[in-house]
């Protein structure tokens, strides 16, 4: 559980800037957690951890990174009202960001 207060407006969760900052850093040590976790087996493999956050709500995803597979939609702006963070670990081309 992240400590963050979650508002409404017109019956929809309202997250505050300072609110999201919050869940970020949280998914981020997170995602740092993974990372080192998965470079501890006995055969690591690369992933990719995605965090995001907006005034709604915040995810942490992560997956396994293979060639070819991005798991972030080619397009940037897409993402313009969310703030977003990747941890890869491994290789740079593999799972390779589209921008």
């Amino acid at each position: 559980m992240v400590p963050v207060e979650v508002g409404s407006l017109e019956d929809e969760p309202v997250i505050s800037e300072a609110g999201q900052v919050v869940m970020l850093r949280h998914g981020l040590g997170l995602a740092l957690e993974v990372v080192r976790l998965v470079r501890a087996l006995p055969e690591p493999v690369a992933v990719r951890c995605i965090v995001s956050a907006n005034s709604t709500n915040g995810t942490f995803r992560f997956h396994r990174a293979r060639p070819g597979e991005s798991w972030l939609g080619p397009d940037v702006d897409d993402y313009s009202g969310d703030k977003l963070i990747v941890v890869d670990s491994g290789s740079a081309s593999i799972g390779g960001t589209p921008w």
